[in-house]
C-alpha cells in the first residue's frame, strides 16, 4: 500500500456543491482507491463542511455520512494539537502583524490543525482545493509534505474529436 494522503475540507466541499473540478477529484479518488491509498481527513472537516448542509434557504443535508465514505476521519490527538501550535508558532515568527494578517489568523489556525493531522497521520501529499493552503507548503518550508490540487494523474476520458481531427477544424 502507497503512503496515505490528506483530503482538505475544500475537496469535500468541491465535491458536495458540486463546483466544475468535482469530476476530476472524482478521478483522483478513483485512481487513489485503485492504488490501495488510504484517505484521512479530520474532524474539523466534518465542521466545515456542515456549515454548507445547513444554510439558509438549502435543504438540510448530512454530510458526513459522504465523507465518512471518501475518507477516515481522524479526531485531534495531543500530538496534532501540538503540531498545529508549532506550525503556527512558525507562521507568526515570520508575519508581521498588520491589520490583514490578523484577519487570517482564525483561518491559519485551521489550516494548522489541517496540515499537522496530515503530518501526523504520515500523509505524503495533502490535496487542497484552496490557493492559499496550497501556498502553506512553501510558507512553512515543508520538505515531507506536498500540498497539491486535487487532481488524477492520468487525464480523465475525453470523448471528443482524435487530436488530428481537432487541429484540422
Amino acid at each position: 500500500m502507497s503512503s496515505p494522503v490528506y483530503f482538505d475540507t475544500s475537496v469535500f466541499l468541491a465535491i458536495l456543491k458540486p463546483e466544475t473540478t468535482a469530476k476530476q477529484i472524482r478521478a483522483l479518488i478513483k485512481e487513489l482507491e485503485d492504488e490501495n491509498v488510504r484517505i484521512y481527513t479530520s474532524v474539523l472537516t466534518l465542521q466545515e463542511a456542515s456549515v454548507l448542509g445547513f444554510r439558509r434557504g438549502t435543504v438540510a443535508k448530512v454530510n458526513v455520512t459522504r465523507i465518512g465514505k471518501l475518507a477516515r476521519i481522524v479526531g485531534i490527538s495531543p500530538d496534532v494539537a501540538l503540531t498545529a501550535a508549532k506550525l503556527e508558532a512558525h507562521i507568526s515568527d515570520k508575519a508581521s502583524e498588520s491589520e490583514k494578517e490578523r484577519g487570517e489568523k482564525k483561518r491559519r489556525k485551521w489550516d494548522c490543525f489541517h496540515i499537522a493531522t496530515a503530518q501526523v497521520y504520515k500523509c505524503s501529499v495533502m490535496f487542497a482545493e484552496d490557493k492559499p493552503m496550497q501556498k502553506r507548503q512553501s510558507q512553512l518550508g515543508l520538505t515531507n509534505l506536498k500540498i497539491l490540487a486535487p487532481r488524477a494523474k492520468s487525464s480523465t476520458l475525453d470523448f471528443g474529436p482524435p487530436a488530428a481531427a481537432k487541429k484540422e477544424s
